[in-house]
């Protein structure tokens, strides 16, 4: 039978290699397990692997914007407006400051084809930037400042055009306005992004997860924000925009990506924006 002293002596033993398993063990977790991190759609990305960030999202979106058309089409299957110019082309561009009055860089874009589908995009860019043109320039009363950029890409003879107007008017909040086109060059109809969806055999209910994804995590974000204090805009997870079926403004770019856009600016003051890419 042992003694104390004997019991005693393993029970440490016990002890010590106990402790150096459960050290082992939180080693091996820190430098060789990786825990699952999540990009901005809250999808598992091993650590240490490259994240997409709604930062990084909303930043590749902006820097499209290079006021150029990207494009490889035979144009001999389009009947163009003006057959010296690009299918888009800047149509006017002002670079212009008056002391009191207004500070403008703008570069309004032109879709150059014959269509009613084609003058009702142009029309419509009249009237929401080329008219806001004129009224700044007559004189609004207060010190506007207006920058527009547009971008253009022809995927799969799908024709996408985007206009980013910033616009700063006196002591109002800035407003960053967003208006797409989508345009099927060959059957010279508007697209939709059910449409692209579709194409792609994209499940909508898929995308309309990760929209509301994006935009709840843009609402947690803003929550923490008021509670800070700051003035924050407000989204409402329930809106019906959020809804495939009523999804207006979106894109494709560079290599295909499927840009999905909620720029709350387009009625509002604010420079808020949602960015889905796909």
């Amino acid at each position: 039978m042992m003694n104390t002293k004997t019991i005693r002596y393993i029970m440490y033993i016990i002890i010590i290699i106990f402790c150096i398993v459960a050290i082992g063990i939180a080693v091996y977790a820190q430098f060789f397990v990786k825990e699952p991190v999540q990009d901005a759609y809250g999808n598992d990305i091993t650590a240490g692997g490259n994240i997409v960030t709604t930062q990084d999202i909303n930043q590749s979106f902006l820097d499209l914007f290079t006021n150029e058309f990207y494009g490889n089409y035979d144009e001999n299957n389009v009947t163009k407006l003006d057959n010296n110019k690009e299918i888009v082309y800047t149509f006017y561009s002002e670079n212009q400051t008056i002391d009191g009055k207004y500070s403008m860089n703008i570069n309004i874009p032109v879709i150059n084809i014959q269509s009613d589908v084609v003058t009702e995009f142009n029309n419509l860019t009249q009237s929401i930037f080329v008219d806001k043109i004129n009224a700044i320039m007559s004189g609004n009363g207060v010190y506007t400042i207006y920058n527009l950029d547009y971008t253009s890409y022809i995927n799969n003879n799908i024709l996408s055009l985007a206009i980013k107007a910033t616009i700063k008017e006196g002591d109002n909040p800035q407003r960053v306005i967003v208006q797409t086109y989508n345009y099927n060059l060959e059957t010279n109809e508007k697209v939709t992004v059910k449409d692209i969806l579709e194409d792609r055999d994209i499940d909508e209910t898929v995308v309309e997860n990760r929209i509301k994804t994006v935009v709840q995590n843009a609402i947690n974000d803003a929550n923490k924000m008021a509670e800070s204090g700051y003035t924050v805009y407000q989204r409402d997870i329930n809106d019906e925009m959020y809804q495939i079926d009523n999804v207006a403004n979106f894109m494709e770019g560079p290599n295909g990506e499927l840009y999905i856009i909620f720029a709350y600016g387009n009625n509002n003051y604010t420079s808020e924006m949602d960015i889905i890419e796909i």
